[in-house]
């Protein structure tokens, strides 16, 4: 994971809490649910020691969040991945690495390249 500085941290939690209580759940569950409507493929793992902590981890399937919700957090939890993701991003390392054959080659979703 990437380390966004503790105030920007501090920032999203206090973000998180405030969806929490207008949407009427625990931050936990905000959380869990910010990461499963993400685009593509997201299946957050739920950490839990005790029953009890499962059970709040899964009421994140209850209920989604809002376009506004979901907006919000992403603005506050937006990370730049820098290299080496710009790297390969580049044109020239794709024609490098993929001897321009880049544009041919089905793109799967999630693909670093894509």
């Amino acid at each position: 994971m990437f380390f966004l500085g503790a105030e920007h941290e501090l920032r999203l939690a206090r973000e998180l809490d405030k969806v929490a209580d207008e949407v009427g759940r625990s931050s936990g569950q905000v959380a869990l649910n910010w990461l499963r409507q993400q685009p593509g493929t997201m299946l957050p793992i739920v950490g839990a020691t005790r029953v009890p902590q499962l059970g709040d981890g899964l009421g994140c399937l209850e209920f989604q969040l809002s376009e506004s919700h979901m907006k919000r957090l992403s603005e506050l939890g937006r990370v730049e991945l820098g290299f080496p993701h710009n790297f390969l991003q580049s044109d020239d390392v794709r024609e490098l690495i993929f001897g321009g054959t880049f544009q041919s080659i089905g793109n799967p979703k999630g693909s670093l390249y894509t």
